[in-house]
């Protein structure tokens, strides 16, 4: 299988759900050391979910060869990989509303990143590959929304 629309998209895909994992794993491990319980395995299911991502990637990409895109050879919007853009904005002391309303905005990143891939692309399996992971990530969003309604009614 050769397809270098196909295997760029992939590359991106990898390093993005990576950068997400690492990003998630840190918040964990801050948020641990600082007794935000709640809040710490709220990030450390997010980097959980983020590995099963990068998992389905790198089974997809199993036939391809990826470029090796460095870090300025990645075309991110933000210059920045989508899903980690609100990463910086954690504090310490964030509940889990707020933590949940940060992965909700990397979700959403995720979902416009992958959609404007799809848009982009010349090639029909990675239109239809990017809109599938624009799907899931919309699906994800979703889930937040909810776990987020379903904190405001408990409170």
């Amino acid at each position: 299988m050769s397809n270098e629309s196909l295997a760029l998209f992939l590359a991106h895909s990898a390093e993005m759900e990576s950068e997400a994992r690492v990003c998630y794993l840190k918040l964990e491990a801050e948020m641990s050391a600082h007794g935000n319980t709640e809040v710490a395995k709220f990030f450390a299911g997010m980097a959980k979910e983020s590995q099963l991502h990068l998992a389905e990637v790198r089974e997809l990409a199993e036939e391809l060869s990826l470029p090796d895109l460095q870090l300025e050879g990645f075309d991110w919007p933000d210059d920045v990989p989508p899903e980690t853009v609100a990463c910086e904005q954690a504090s310490l002391d964030m509940n889990l509303r707020e933590a949940i309303l940060l992965a909700l905005e990397n979700e959403r990143a995720a979902r416009k990143f992958y959609g404007s891939f799809a848009e982009k692309s010349d090639d029909r399996e990675t239109r239809q590959l990017a809109s599938r992971f624009a799907a899931e990530e919309a699906s994800h969003a979703e889930e937040l929304v909810k776990k987020l309604a379903s904190l405001q009614v408990v409170a």
